[in-house]
């Protein structure tokens, strides 16, 4: 299996063509272009799909340029990939692009504060929770970081 991370534009398109798309990937991609329009687009720290073999099955981010020497992680996988390892394969892939680009960068991110397959994620790369956070969407989140 191929896998890698095609990341898109400051509007949320794609630098390279990725068919079948979904409309919930597409939207995804949106969003988040919308967020780098309030964070600022700085490449490498911005939003890729995730593809394997050819073709689309989630995607990641950076929540935004590095800030007080961290930069966020954020991914999913579509609900129909699920269960496959592709998550994981993003999350790692993010960290990997994290530290190729600076080697010194803190990585963290968000959970619930729960037991699941994310957790277990983020722990097989090193993360551990340093407390709770409040998150405008989620409420009270896990923060972790590495």
């Amino acid at each position: 299996m191929t896998f890698s991370l095609v990341p898109f534009d400051q509007n949320g398109i794609p630098v390279q063509t990725i068919p079948d798309m979904s409309d919930a990937l597409v939207a995804n991609c949106q969003a988040t272009a919308d967020l780098y329009r309030r964070v600022g687009f700085v490449p490498p720290w911005i939003g890729y799909v995730a593809v394997a073999d050819s073709r689309p099955v989630g995607g990641g981010a950076f929540v935004g340029p590095p800030k007080e020497g961290y930069v966020e992680i954020a991914y999913f996988t579509l609900e129909s990939e699920q269960g496959q390892g592709y998550a994981s394969k993003t999350a790692a892939s993010l960290v990997a692009l994290a530290r190729s680009h600076n080697p010194e960068i803190g990585l963290r991110a968000f959970t619930l504060k729960e037991e699941n397959p994310s957790t277990k994620i983020l722990r097989s790369l090193g993360f551990s929770i340093v407390g709770v956070v409040q998150d405008a969407d989620a409420g009270e989140v896990w923060d972790w970081r590495v």
